[in-house]
């Protein structure tokens, strides 16, 4: 992997779009879920974009146009950047799953037995919450299951036990697990933002910290913030109480002010 000052160049001015994780990637990870076991309460308080970081995407604007990918639900992605949004800011929720694209929402058709087997998982799940204290409850997703919990060996093993076909992936995500389709990632769904924008997906900038976040960065011109964790063509360096990507969005902005970097 190659430090991101390495890119040349060429390689930025080819660049169409940059597209962004969300969590240990441009907010600071650390979401409060708590779920009553029946599921009739739930609380949930997350993270804002800082003040700053939403000034330099105005900017970046100028340059790229912004698109976010997150295993969180389309609401959260949609107010999480309203101070920014138009035809030019587009979002991926569900890890790839929802596409929304200047007002236009896609999202693969799955069979009934797919969502039958999450459907199954969840109830499993719930009953364990009854007892188990590690787990807190679910977001509330369309397409995959998601469950805030402690890391725990019983619930990869509980998908496994549900999906003997392994269609299912369950990875974790520092807060709890996703869980859903193989057939859709977030890789794949650059590769349909590329087609949406008429690029090639390695025109589009990509930045991730964590497993679900692997195929993306294969798939665009990948920039991961969590080098130990999961690869791409480059990394960036930052401290622990800094966030990469307000790091790398710095760090475009410079070089595209930069008239001879260009």
């Amino acid at each position: 992997m190659k430090n991101v000052k390495e890119i040349t160049k060429k390689e930025l001015e080819s660049l169409k779009a940059i597209t962004f994780d969300i969590d240990g990637v441009i907010i600071h990870t650390g979401t409060e879920l708590r779920e009553s076991a029946d599921g009739t309460e739930l609380y949930m308080k997350s993270k804002r974009l800082s003040r700053q970081f939403i000034d330099n995407l105005k900017k970046l604007k100028k340059y790229l146009k912004l698109n976010f990918s997150s295993g969180r639900n389309i609401l959260y992605l949609r107010s999480l950047v309203n101070e920014i949004f138009d035809q030019d800011v587009f979002l991926q929720a569900e890890n790839g799953n929802i596409s929304w694209f200047n007002g236009k929402i896609t999202h693969p058709d799955y069979p009934a037995d797919y969502f039958d087997k999450l459907k199954k998982i969840k109830e499993r799940i719930k009953t364990m919450m009854l007892t188990d204290k590690r787990i807190r409850g679910f977001e509330p997703k369309m397409f995959i299951l998601t469950t805030h919990c402690e890391q725990m060996e019983e619930i990869p093993k509980l998908v496994k036990e549900f999906d003997p076909e392994n269609e299912l992936y369950c990875l974790w995500t520092n807060e709890g697990y996703d869980i859903g389709s193989k057939i859709m990632n977030k890789g794949k769904g650059i590769i349909n933002l590329a087609k949406y924008l008429k690029v090639d997906p390695k025109q589009i900038i990509t930045t991730g910290n964590n497993y679900n976040d692997a195929e993306m960065l294969k798939v665009g011109k990948g920039v991961t913030v969590q080098p130990d964790r999961v690869e791409a063509e480059y990394f960036i360096e930052h401290k622990s109480e800094e966030l990469g990507g307000e790091l790398l969005v710095e760090f475009l902005l410079e070089r595209y002010k930069n008239k001879k970097s260009l």
